[in-house]
């Protein structure tokens, strides 16, 4: 028998269940995360924004359109691989675009680093040729990149000019004409016939800097990148050295 009392009661337990129910969660605090964890797990959301099938390399990903579209006008470099679904292209075909003539037995080519001009004598001092720019670079963090070793022949190309000019305004004559020569470290006397009578608007010796003039129209991006790749060489070198 359901009395007032127990009708009451069972009322009141309804509205406190409904009015649980109803009730909103309570917020839960959001959990910060520091620069360090971000910087470790930075690889992996890049690799989860990748497209499955990319066009270019990850590390191109990283690059703005405007010095993408750069890189592809002003240099030789090109991304080489298989990174569209071409269905046109047999395996072998694939595999060619990356390693070359040399699977079917062709005789190895000369690299882009010994593919160079002559060097000339200027003052008593062996200067080599300007080194092209790569054009195998695959941007995918190789342990000899080629793009670090144009950066370290780079340097050691500018030194031996630095050196030459030198000498050259102590001994006196001219830079050969079509040879790069280093102007800001020339006297006019110095300078190639064709550059004596110009000014120093026209050869852009007002804006030009000396890294820019090394690099020629090598996007900065491309720089940057031979940079962080030499120091986290020399670092895991230095690792390693601690080990053992």
């Amino acid at each position: 028998m359901i009395t007032r009392n127990s009708t009451t009661i069972l009322q009141r337990r309804l509205a406190t269940t409904s009015s649980t129910m109803t009730a909103r969660p309570r917020p839960t605090k959001t959990k910060t995360v520091s620069n360090a964890t971000r910087k470790k797990y930075a690889f992996y959301d890049l690799v989860l924004r990748t497209p499955t099938h990319p066009r270019h390399p990850i590390e191109a990903s990283l690059m703005s359109a405007s010095d993408l579209v750069k890189l592809k006008a002003h240099t030789k470099t090109r991304f080489y691989g298989n990174y569209e679904l071409d269905t046109l292209l047999t395996p072998e075909e694939k595999i060619a675009r990356v390693f070359g003539g040399r699977i079917k037995g062709e005789d190895r080519k000369s690299s882009s680093r010994v593919l160079r001009g002559e060097p000339r004598v200027i003052a008593g001092v062996t200067v080599p040729d300007r080194p092209p720019e790569p054009d195998n670079c695959c941007m995918s963090g190789c342990i000899n990149c080629v793009w670090q070793l144009f950066d370290e022949d780079i340097k050691e190309w500018n030194e031996k000019r630095k050196t030459a000019a030198k000498k050259l305004r102590e001994v006196g004559g001219r830079w050969p004409e079509e040879f790069h020569a280093p102007l800001k470290y020339l006297l006019r006397e110095n300078y190639p016939e064709s550059l004596a009578t110009k000014s120093d608007k026209e050869l852009g010796l007002e804006v030009k800097k000396e890294g820019d003039e090394a690099w020629g129209n090598v996007p900065i991006s491309i720089r940057v990148f031979a940079e962080v790749e030499k120091k986290l060489k020399a670092k895991q070198k230095k690792l390693q050295l601690q080990q053992s």
